[in-house]
């Protein structure tokens, strides 16, 4: 199962090219659901699928998967050593 929570994610924020990938997103997919995912570009498509994946943290909100929150794995790998 996949739960997203609220998620937000902003890049450059506080600067001028500021951009607000996601805001307030929530999908819950349960096992065996099929999705595809559409929308124009910019609309947020490959920053929801990379925040799922870890490849960056998001500003607000929770992704569980399979009832973790992937949140307290995602510091593991961001953290400084």
């Amino acid at each position: 199962m996949l739960e997203i929570q609220n998620v937000s994610k902003t890049f450059n924020a506080g600067t001028v090219n500021q951009k607000t990938a996601l805001n307030g997103l929530n999908l819950k997919l349960n096992e065996g659901d099929f999705v595809t995912v559409i929308g124009g570009n910019g609309a947020g498509k490959s920053t929801m699928l990379n925040a799922v994946a870890g490849v960056w943290p998001v500003d607000m909100g929770k992704i569980i998967i399979d009832g973790k929150d992937i949140r307290s794995s995602l510091t593991a790998w961001t953290s400084p050593a």
